[in-house]
């Protein structure tokens, strides 16, 4: 009994000694406002700012971890922009690229003296605890916000947080505390369909270890390196996506693949026609999130999108069936790359096979002109043969290996199966 009570007690006096050790806004604001700056990409000829982000001390006092999209445009145009911080108390000096982790929207930049005392980091705090974003929104000062922890989104790779709070832009690359002031991850605060994230630090701490021999050259193009991580990451995705158990899914006459990553969510995606419509039509479309940040204009890569669409009529003659199943057949790709990104699609047409029914298929690959070895890749491909009912497929991959997509391609038509 005596023990029982004295563990009791134990117990509860640590209790007591967690709740007096979490610090609240205030106070974690006060221990880190000299420990995390704006960062800036400026203009070399005018010296003025072309964009802003935040990035707080790390690893020897000397480094500034911050996300890739905030500095990403020196990427393109090292000639023309380059980058610094700024503290609170005016203090500035530029900064040089140590390391790069794309996939996981991370930079590691480095200082050419100490600038203050590194924020120790820690793993993510249970779902539902709170937790504290600090950065710069919108050039308007150094800021917190509070929000908490929603957990790790199984629809990306592990690699998302979903913040609560509202991140605005300025603060990405900023970072985010438990309530005893320890870094759990790095703000990210993208037009990302306007949802707050946040990347866990183990990430950050994985970019630090790798980084630890120094600077990147800074001679080299580095957008060589950025399409080399973009590739390693996207061939492993689509290598789990060949490992893993594909689900059905059925659409009419037809059986197909579903949900064939956790990424991957599919919805009804069928429009709603008037009451004097001739024909009936269904579409379903599944999509990932994992994507991945590519330049200053928002474009991003990584995206799997495949739709399956379903026509068919008994009011329409052939001819009219035949002239709305092709008017409706019209695909592409949903971008605004300019030319000087991506070049123009190169296309091949044949014929395929799937259950004795026939399909028109066409595979179209354009590829990226400043990133070596990315390419996008759009497959369709449409029954053939009937004349009151139509089915196609589309499957769009963008900044993918194009010979790793093949196999894939190739997974999707031996999982579709025409039932009689």
């Amino acid at each position: 009994m005596l023990f029982r009570f004295l563990l009791a007690g134990l117990l509860l006096a640590g209790s007591y000694a967690a709740q007096a050790a979490a610090l609240d806004s205030k106070k974690i604001y006060q221990l880190n406002e000299d420990r995390v700056f704006q960062v800036r990409v400026l203009n070399r000829e005018t010296g003025k700012k072309s964009s802003i982000g935040s990035g707080f001390i790390v690893g020897d006092g000397s480094r500034i971890a911050t996300n890739y999209h905030v500095i990403g445009q020196v990427i393109l145009e090292p000639d023309v922009f380059y980058i610094s911080y700024i503290g609170k108390d005016g203090e500035e000096g530029e900064l040089k690229m140590l390391g790069l982790d794309v996939a996981h929207d991370l930079a590691l930049l480095g200082a050419d003296k100490r600038i203050g005392e590194p924020i120790r980091m820690s793993e993510l705090p249970p779902r539902g605890a709170p937790i504290f974003a600090m950065g710069n929104p919108l050039d308007l000062g150094l800021t917190i916000a509070v929000g908490t922890n929603g957990g790790i989104l199984n629809q990306t790779d592990d690699s998302r947080i979903l913040f609560s709070g509202s991140l605005n832009p300025g603060m990405s690359g900023g970072p985010t505390f438990n309530d005893r002031g320890e870094v759990i991850g790095i703000n990210v605060a993208t037009a990302r369909n306007d949802i707050s994230f946040i990347v866990p630090s183990r990430f950050l701490m994985e970019l630090i270890e790798r980084s630890a021999d120094g600077a990147l050259d800074a001679d080299a193009d580095l957008k060589l390196e950025v399409a080399r991580q973009v590739l390693t990451y996207e061939n492993s995705y689509i290598e789990q996506l060949l490992r893993n158990e594909w689900p059905d899914l059925d659409l009419r006459k037809f059986r197909l693949p579903g949900a064939v990553s956790p990424t991957v969510r599919c919805w009804d995606n069928s429009a709603k026609l008037s009451a004097s419509a001739r024909y009936r039509r269904f579409q379903i479309r599944c999509t990932n999130k994992n994507h991945v940040y590519l330049d200053e204009d928002n474009n991003f890569v990584g995206k799997l999108i495949y739709e399956y669409f379903w026509l068919e009529s008994d009011e329409l003659n052939a001819f009219q069936f035949y002239k709305l199943y092709e008017n409706l057949n019209k695909d592409q790709i949903e971008t605004k790359m300019d030319r000087d990104i991506v070049s123009n699609f190169n296309c091949a047409t044949w014929f395929v096979e799937v259950s004795s029914q026939e399909l028109k298929s066409n595979l179209c690959r354009r590829e990226y002109v400043e990133y070596q070895g990315m390419s996008d890749v759009l497959f369709t491909a449409a029954l053939t043969g009937h004349s009151d009912k139509g089915f196609f497929i589309t499957l769009i991959m963008t900044g993918v290996d194009y010979e790793a997509t093949l196999p894939l391609i190739r997974k999707f038509l031996e999982h579709s199966e025409w039932r009689p």
